[in-house]
């Protein structure tokens, strides 16, 4: 059986930062059990309160992350693409 290739993407903004450990969670396990090979978390930039406990989390975790590659191959830091395999 194919494995389905688009992502899920889990919106981070207007979030406090107290929420997002769970919401984070939560979106993996969903994405993690999707069999998707990546999920999208889209933290924005703000103050980047949101994303560096997005970052903290995913490393403790031992996820593997990168910023998200736009079309002109530059680098989006408001959204991170997270590889679930």
């Amino acid at each position: 059986m194919k494995k389905p290739t688009q992502a899920l993407t889990l919106d981070l903004h207007g979030f406090k930062t107290s929420d997002v450990e769970d919401a984070v969670d939560k979106f993996l396990v969903k994405a993690s059990s999707s069999g998707l090979k990546r999920g999208r978390i889209m933290t924005g930039k703000g103050t980047g309160a949101v994303q560096k406990v997005v970052i903290q989390y995913l490393k403790l975790a031992g996820y593997t992350w990168e910023f998200e590659k736009g079309s002109n191959t530059k680098e989006n830091t408001g959204v991170l693409t997270i590889f679930l395999d």
